[in-house]
């Protein structure tokens, strides 16, 4: 009799345990990535990471990252390829937000120590006009909600170790990898009219890692992106503001960071035949 009544205490202990671990699991490995961001220190995979407990870390990190990074200056769909989707499981793009400080101007420099494990991407960035994106129904009435369209270089930064296999959830976890982007001159949504055939270039000024793509990559057209983004948000009661910039996903594969001057060329964007952004490492 005594061995069982000092078994079960012993489940019992066992199981209020797990659920005290369970219980902080989110605030402390909220805490981890956080502090891995800041120092630029490699994160540790996160096994058995689930979706909601995911996003609750994201939340977490990117409140505690915005007292120093200021608030938040808009969103960005990560993983718009179908193709990436499948390999890791996910039947729509993951959200990331980007903070004010994330975001610099154009020809800006950055130090290659300033991340864990940056790399770099073309990407293009749209500003919302006004909030009747939250309420449009149609491709025109989203885009007449829109302003600027923006030539944009990302910075992200994988922070896990580059050996291991990174999920969905994990990518979620620490916000989608973000960490900087450089913003190219805006142009004027209506000078633009139909942005779905432009098409990028990205190199380095060595001529190393030429990368192309084209706007139909991202979900078959930009406004495609902008929906996912604006239902997304509106489902988590965030209605878009104006003023909030949106970057609608990778119009290139990834591209290894290096020292030197990375520039993107974008060749249908407006009557210019071609606007650039730049962004130089050291």
């Amino acid at each position: 009799m005594k061995f069982k009544f000092t078994f079960l205490i012993f489940i019992v202990a066992a199981i209020a345990i797990f659920f005290m671990r369970q219980e902080n699991f989110i605030p402390r490995t909220s805490l981890d990535i956080f502090n891995n961001f800041i120092n630029k220190t490699e994160a540790e995979a996160i096994a058995g990471l689930t979706p909601d407990a995911a996003l609750a870390i994201q939340k977490r990190v990117v409140y505690a990252l915005s007292e120093n990074w200021s608030g938040i200056a808009g969103y960005k769909a990560a993983l718009t390829n179908p193709d990436i989707q499948q390999k890791m499981g996910i039947k729509e793009p993951l959200l990331g937000i980007f903070l004010k400080k994330m975001l610099l101007e154009n020809s800006a420099t950055i130090k290659i120590s300033s991340a864990v494990h940056p790399f770099a991407e073309a990407d293009l960035l749209v500003r919302v006009k006004d909030a009747s994106i939250n309420d449009a129904k149609t491709d025109e009435e989203i885009l007449a909600a829109i302003d600027q369209v923006i030539p944009f270089i990302e910075i992200p930064d994988r922070l896990y170790s580059t050996e291991k296999p990174l999920t969905a959830e994990m990518l979620t976890a620490i916000n989608t990898g973000a960490r900087y982007g450089v913003m190219g001159e805006p142009i004027a949504m209506q000078d633009i009219g139909d942005f779905n055939f432009c098409q990028v270039g990205i190199v380095y000024d060595d001529r190393s890692h030429l990368k192309t793509g084209s706007c139909a990559s991202l979900m078959g057209k930009p406004v495609n992106v902008i929906r996912w983004l604006r239902d997304k948000l509106l489902a988590m009661n965030y209605p878009l503001k104006p003023g909030a910039f949106l970057s609608l996903g990778s119009l290139t594969s990834p591209i290894p960071v290096q020292k030197g001057r990375l520039t993107a060329v974008y060749n249908g964007l407006g009557s210019q035949p071609a606007v650039t952004v730049s962004v130089t490492f050291k």
